[in-house]
């Protein structure tokens, strides 16, 4: 098959459409095209059609992939669940993550180390919640063990429940003060502080 026309797409400028025999084949990228180095009027055979072809849903696949990593760091369960939203073969999202990983743009440990860091200054929760939060997000067991460590030592957990109740209790104050215990306990435990923890701070707080 003769490659008789090679068009610039008018929605995507950075993408051609080819024709071969006078009608249209398919659409690739600028890379694929200069990859392959295709022009008008070169002869394909069937192996070299299926081959670029393939390239350019390796190349779709990367691309959507480093879109959806650059608005914010991702964890890889993240990217592969969007990648299979988007409907890309499970062969090709595996070629992807392990691209990204081998370039550094994907790495686990390095991901649960900055949404722990940055939910401790925002909006900080107990060791636990942190925990469920990086299991959410596919994190392996190995990872969050080494992180929650780093983070979260006794001190900087008392501290931070001890804040987290200080809040609350100043919102209940007119309550009675079996009631405020209550309010202020439950409202630990649903922050992912340890139980003990949370009856120890709430029967200072709350005399």
């Amino acid at each position: 098959m003769i490659i008789t026309k090679i068009e610039r797409q008018k929605k995507v400028s950075s993408r051609r459409s080819i024709f071969l025999d006078e009608k249209f084949a398919f659409g690739i990228s600028d890379d694929v095209l200069l990859k392959f180095s295709l022009y008008e009027g070169q002869e394909l055979t069937e192996e070299e059609i299926s081959e670029i072809t393939k390239a350019e849903t390796e190349f779709s696949v990367k691309s959507a992939a480093l879109r959806f990593r650059s608005y914010r760091p991702r964890s890889t369960k993240e990217v592969k669940e969007y990648l299979q939203k988007k409907g890309f073969d499970e062969s090709m999202i595996a070629t992807t993550i392990e691209f990204l990983a081998v370039n550094s743009l994907l790495n686990d440990e390095e991901f649960a180390r900055m949404y722990c860091r940055d939910r401790l200054h925002l909006k900080p929760i107990g060791k636990l919640a942190m925990q469920q939060q990086l299991f959410k997000k596919g994190i392996p067991k190995e990872h969050i063990q080494k992180i929650i460590l780093e983070f979260y030592s006794h001190d900087v957990e008392k501290e931070l429940a001890t804040k987290e109740a200080e809040k609350k209790y100043k919102r209940s104050r007119s309550l009675p003060p079996l009631t405020i215990k209550r309010r202020v306990y439950e409202h630990l435990i649903r922050h992912g502080y340890d139980s003990s923890l949370s009856r120890s701070i709430v029967n200072q707080l709350v005399k």
